[in-house]
C-alpha cells in the first residue's frame, strides 16, 4: 500500500467516524452543556459503592467510570435541560485526569462520564456550537498569573501529523468584513481569515482528539479526551470547557508526568485511527499558538472606557467625538474633550510615559486603517501635549483594526455596528494607578440608554431572584423569558456571577425561539451575539452598573477572541422550561457606591438583590483575595 493510500484511507475513516459521532449525538439530543457549579474535589466523592457491569467499567458515584483510571485532579458536573424533555436535566461528569507540561507545551487529558440514571449528555457538547460537524473540543486555559486566555494549539486542519514536531507560525487572524466604519468603501472591506494566506484556523481546529458524542447506557469503555496547548506561565490554571460552561478553577500543572492509559480495553481516545493514544510528543503537528490578554473593561456612563491589562490601563475616547468620519483632522469640538483628558493624565500619569494609541474598526484595507490610526494618534498627541505637565512623556502608535475592544462581527461575519463604533477610538495607555484621581473626562454626551425594567416574579427554585424579560420590539421570538439570578462568588479578585435562562411562567412555547431580528441592527433578546450566530443568547454584551458611581462593568474578555462568560447559551436557540445556567466573570471593586443594576442590552434591566451584592463584595465567605 502506498503512503498516499494509507493517509487517504485514514482521512476517509476519520470523516466517517465524525459523521457517525455527530449522528449519535443528535439521536440522544445531547448537543449542548453548561456548568452548574464549582468543581468538586475527588475526596468529596468518597463512600459510593461501585457496581461493575463490564470489565473495568463501574457505576461509581452515580456515573459510569473505568476503575483503572487514576483519581482525577478535579471533577465537575455539567448539566443542561434535556432536548427530549426540557423539564428534565441531562448530565455528565467531567474529570480532569492530567494537565502536564513538557517544555513549551502542555497536554490536558479528561474523562467523560455519563450518568447511571437519567438523561445523558454526549461529549459533543464540548465543541464550538458553530463547528459541531468537526466534532472537536473547544477548551481554553486561563492563566491568571500572566493574564492570558490560551486556546488549543492548531494545525492547518484537524488531520495533523502525529510524527511532525511543532512548527509554530507567526500568523495573525484577519477580522471579517464590516459595513460601516473609518476605512475604505465597503467594496474594500477586510476579508475573513484564510489559512493559506496566513490566517489562523478557527475554533473547530485543534491538536486534540475528537468527540464521540455517543452516550451508551452503560458504556463499554470510558471516553478520554486530550487537547494540547501552549504552556502557561503559572503552576495552576482555570479550564474553560466549551463556550458556555463556567471555568474549572485552580487546576495544577505537573511537569514531566505524561498520562498513560491504564487499560486499553476499558477506555479510549476518539482519534484519527479510533482507539489509538495521543502523539508521544506534546504539540505534534501544531502550526499555530493562540493566546490573548484578558482585560477588565469599565466605562463611565458618558462613554469613556478604561481597560486594564496586567500592569497597564488604557483610557479610551470614542473617535467619533474627536474626528469626522474617515478623517485624522480634529474637529473644533475636540478641543474641550482633549483639555478634559489632560486633567486626568496630569493627576494619574505624572512621571510616566503615556502612549497615545489609534484604533479603527475593521472596514477598509489593513494599510488604510493602519495609516489612519497612526495619523489620529499623532493628531491627539500634538493637541494634548501643550496641556500636560513636563514630567509626562508622550509616545504614539497606531494599531489599525488589530486590537478591537469587542468583536466587530458575529461568528457568521455579520457586522455589529455598535461594536464597530466602540472599536473606533484613541487611547491613552499608562501604568495602573492604585487609586483613581476622581477626575472624569467630559465628553458632553448623553448617558446610557434606559432599558425596560424587568418585571420581578417569585424566585424560582435555587434562585435569589427571578425576572421576566419581555421581547424587544422587532424581535422575531415574540416570546418573554425568565431570567434567574442564582448568586455570586468572589475568589482571588474575580467575581463570578451565576444566572439561568428559562421559559417565563405560562409560556408553553419550547424549542426554537431565538431567531433574531430581520432588521439590520434591530433589537433582540441580549443584543447581537458577537460569539454566536448573532441570534443565540449569550452574556458577552451584559454589564453591571453602579448607579451612584455612574460606572459600567463588563465581563472579562480578550477583545474579539471571546469572554469569560457564557458566550452562547447551552440551549442555543431553544428556550427550555427548566433552568439553562449562564455565568459571567468580572473584576469589581470591593464596595459599590449604590444600587447595582444588571443591564441586558435590548432585553431589560433590573436591580440586584442586596444579598447578591453582598456576595460580590464579601471575599471572606467565598475565598481570600490574595489566593
Amino acid at each position: 500500500m502506498t503512503v498516499e493510500r494509507w493517509i487517504g484511507g485514514h482521512m476517509h475513516e476519520a470523516r466517517l467516524q465524525r459523521a457517525q459521532a455527530l449522528a449519535a449525538a443528535m439521536v440522544i439530543g445531547s448537543l449542548l452543556v453548561v456548568s452548574c457549579g464549582q468543581a468538586e474535589s475527588p475526596a468529596e466523592d468518597q463512600g459510593h459503592e461501585s457496581s461493575v457491569t463490564e470489565p473495568g467499567v463501574a457505576a461509581d458515584g452515580g456515573y459510569w467510570r473505568d476503575e483503572s483510571l487514576p483519581e482525577p485532579l478535579v471533577q465537575t458536573t455539567l448539566s443542561l435541560p434535556s432536548p427530549q424533555d426540557s423539564a428534565e436535566l441531562a448530565t455528565a461528569s467531567l474529570e480532569v485526569l492530567s494537565l502536564d507540561r513538557d517544555g513549551d507545551y502542555v497536554r490536558l487529558v479528561m474523562a467523560w462520564l455519563p450518568p447511571v440514571e437519567g438523561p445523558a449528555l454526549g461529549s459533543i457538547v464540548l465543541s464550538s456550537h458553530k463547528h459541531r460537524y468537526e466534532a472537536t473540543p473547544f477548551i481554553r486555559l486561563v492563566d491568571r498569573e500572566s493574564g492570558e486566555l490560551i486556546e488549543p494549539l492548531r494545525g492547518d486542519s484537524n488531520q495533523f501529523s502525529y510524527e511532525e514536531p511543532p512548527d509554530i507560525q507567526d500568523a495573525q487572524e484577519t477580522p471579517p468584513a464590516g459595513e460601516t466604519g473609518d476605512g475604505a468603501p465597503q467594496d474594500q472591506a477586510a476579508q475573513p481569515p484564510d489559512p493559506e494566506e496566513g490566517g489562523v484556523p478557527g475554533r473547530g481546529t485543534c491538536i486534540c482528539s475528537m468527540l464521540s458524542g455517543a452516550a451508551e447506557d452503560p458504556p463499554e469503555r470510558t471516553e478520554l479526551i486530550f487537547v494540547d496547548f501552549p504552556a502557561p506561565k503559572a503552576d495552576s490554571v482555570d479550564i474553560v470547557p466549551g463556550e458556555w460552561a463556567e471555568p474549572i478553577r485552580d487546576v495544577p500543572v505537573s511537569t514531566g508526568e505524561p498520562f498513560a492509559r491504564p487499560d486499553e480495553s476499558s477506555s479510549w481516545f476518539f482519534t484519527h485511527a479510533s482507539g489509538e493514544d495521543p502523539p508521544a510528543h506534546y504539540g505534534a503537528g501544531a502550526r499555530y499558538a493562540v493566546r490573548y490578554p484578558v482585560a477588565a473593561r469599565t466605562e463611565d456612563l458618558n462613554g469613556v472606557t478604561t481597560t486594564i491589562e496586567e500592569e497597564t490601563q488604557e483610557v479610551s475616547l470614542p473617535s467619533d467625538v474627536l474626528f469626522e468620519f474617515g478623517s485624522a483632522e480634529l474637529t473644533d469640538e475636540a478641543a474641550e474633550v482633549i483639555e478634559s483628558a489632560a486633567e486626568k493624565l496630569n493627576e494619574e500619569a505624572a512621571g510616566f510615559t503615556v502612549t497615545v494609541e489609534g484604533h479603527t474598526d475593521n472596514v477598509g484595507s489593513a494599510e488604510l486603517n493602519q495609516q489612519l490610526s497612526e495619523d489620529r494618534a499623532r493628531a491627539v498627541a500634538g493637541a494634548i501635549s501643550e496641556h500636560l505637565e513636563e514630567s509626562i512623556t508622550l509616545e504614539t502608535v497606531g494599531y489599525g483594526f488589530s486590537r478591537p475592544q469587542v468583536p466587530n462581527t458575529n461568528a457568521d461575519g455579520d457586522p455589529i455596528p455598535e461594536n464597530q463604533a466602540r472599536n473606533r477610538r484613541v487611547s491613552f495607555r499608562y501604568p495602573v494607578v492604585v487609586q483613581e484621581a476622581g477626575v472624569e473626562i467630559d465628553l458632553d454626551q448623553a448617558g446610557l440608554v434606559d432599558l425596560p425594567t424587568a418585571r420581578q416574579i417569585s424566585a424560582a427554585e435555587g434562585a435569589a431572584a427571578s425576572f421576566v424579560l419581555e421581547p424587544p420590539e422587532g424581535d422575531t421570538s415574540e416570546t418573554a423569558l425568565r431570567f434567574d439570578v442564582l448568586g455570586a462568588e468572589r475568589h482571588a479578585g474575580v467575581v463570578t456571577m451565576r444566572f439561568a435562562l428559562a421559559a417565563a411562567p405560562g409560556n408553553r412555547h419550547h424549542g426554537t425561539v431565538f431567531t433574531g431580528n430581520p432588521e439590520r441592527g434591530g433589537r433582540q433578546h441580549f443584543g447581537h451575539n458577537p460569539q454566536g450566530d448573532g441570534d443565540s443568547p449569550g452574556l458577552a454584551n451584559m454589564s453591571l452598573i453602579d448607579i451612584e458611581a455612574e460606572r459600567q462593568y463588563f465581563p472579562l474578555s480578550s477583545g474579539d477572541r471571546g469572554c469569560l462568560c457564557t458566550e452562547v447559551a447551552g440551549t442555543v436557540e431553544n428556550l427550555p422550561s427548566s433552568q439553562s445556567p449562564m455565568y459571567a466573570q468580572f473584576h469589581l471593586p470591593e464596595a459599590f457606591q449604590g444600587q447595582v443594576l444588571v443591564y441586558l442590552p435590548d432585553s431589560g434591566q433590573f436591580a440586584l438583590p442586596p444579598e447578591v451584592v453582598e456576595q460580590m463584595t464579601d471575599s471572606s465567605r467565598n475565598g481570600t483575595e490574595g489566593e
